[in-house]
């Protein structure tokens, strides 16, 4: 099942996603920082993939490298029973829309970080 997801992402989102790979039994993707956006709207409303709860929200600083901040969230499909790692690099000027439009319980989350 978990290969199946990872060749469907790559098919469909190929223009959103950087890299992916399936890591601690999570699909893990590396998006593109200018369609990030986009990648949440669509993997939301998949009637296949079904990723409807953002479950964590996370930041990390790398300040030895170009792009220094690395964005991470936790998407759960409870019909596939799977979790997404949706990673994103962005440097610390870099403006980042709210996915609070998309998921409600992320605004809560990007206030703390």
């Amino acid at each position: 099942m978990n290969n199946f997801i990872l060749n469907l992402t790559n098919i469909f989102y190929l223009k959103y996603i950087t890299s992916s790979v399936i890591k601690y039994s999570c699909l893990v993707l590396l998006l593109n920082i200018f369609y990030y956006y986009n990648f949440f709207i669509d993997f939301k409303s998949s009637m296949i993939l079904n990723f409807e709860s953002l479950t964590d929200f996370t930041g990390v600083h790398y300040p030895d490298i170009s792009n220094e901040i690395e964005l991470i969230y936790f998407i759960i499909s409870y019909k596939l029973n799977l979790r997404v790692i949706s990673k994103l690099f962005i440097n610390k000027e870099d403006l980042v829309i709210s996915l609070d439009k998309i998921f409600k319980n992320i605004s809560w989350l990007e206030r703390e970080i």
